[in-house]
């Protein structure tokens, strides 16, 4: 084996899923929709949890065309029975869940006064409490397989830093729950080797990403004069990479953080 092949075998080695059972939520479109064919390009097994079934099987059939294993799980993550229903149906296929990605959430945007209490409830409702309801369970499945295992939730840089938005205070709000969430239980739950970690994703290009600024007037501008350094918005694959990285042992000595990938936008 020469060097180059040395190397490429360490990395493979790293950052690969070989074996490994990953549940993403949200993952019929955009971020998750990414990241569950990059873990399966990675070798990992992946169930393709969403509410939209139809979009679901469709993101599960890409995967396989290329040579990757899904399966489709229609889920409401609102939901208890639908969550364990889920994280059954992931034993059924592949065994217990090694990786959460916790991805799914209410996409509603509002501005304040505009907000009803029915949208601010739904945003928590799917955001806060389903993250809480899926890392129950995942927890629960990991500490009984005696593995290990990595979590990943899927946060936002409006969680810890005021945004020029506007319309998403009740997201922000939820996804700062996500957080505190993720610190408490990487700390309680490292002794079973649990790693919890956030990702805190800035503009994205994926369509709710682009519908933030087509659709609503914001206040001021997002890109140049210091709003993001580097100048645009991430693509999902810039955002999965990281997720991967904190699912994969590239980072089996990283747990509580909340990680921004934002394009410099929380230090400018």
């Amino acid at each position: 084996m020469n060097s180059r092949e040395a190397i490429d075998a360490r990395l493979a080695s790293t950052f690969g899923l070989e074996g490994k059972t990953a549940i993403i939520t949200g993952s019929a479109s955009g971020l998750g929709r990414t990241t569950a064919a990059l873990f399966a390009g990675m070798g990992a097994q992946v169930v393709i949890a969403d509410l939209n079934l139809e979009a679901a099987q469709a993101t599960a059939d890409a995967i396989e065309s290329h040579g990757g294993s899904a399966v489709a799980v229609q889920a409401d993550v609102s939901e208890e029975a639908s969550v364990k229903q889920l994280f059954a149906r992931s034993i059924d296929h592949f065994g217990a869940a090694d990786i959460l990605v916790n991805n799914a959430a209410d996409r509603s945007k509002a501005e304040f006064f505009d907000m009803s209490v029915e949208q601010w409830d739904r945003m928590h409702h799917v955001t806060a409490r389903g993250t809480f309801l899926c890392v129950r369970e995942a927890i629960q499945h990991m500490r009984s397989a005696g593995k290990g295992g990595a979590i990943v939730n899927v946060s936002t840089v409006g969680a810890v830093r005021t945004t020029l938005w506007g319309v998403n205070v009740h997201y922000d709000a939820a996804k700062s729950g996500v957080d505190s969430l993720t610190r408490t239980l990487a700390s309680e739950f490292a002794a079973d080797n649990i790693r919890v970690n956030s990702v805190l994703p800035g503009g994205m290009r994926t369509e709710g990403g682009q519908n933030i600024s087509h659709t609503f007037k914001i206040r001021g501008p997002i890109i140049g004069e210091g709003r993001i350094p580097l100048g645009r918005m991430a693509d999902p694959l810039e955002v999965a990479n990281v997720i991967l990285f904190l699912a994969s042992s590239a980072s089996s000595y990283v747990t509580g953080q909340l990680l921004a990938v934002d394009g410099g936008f929380m230090v400018s």
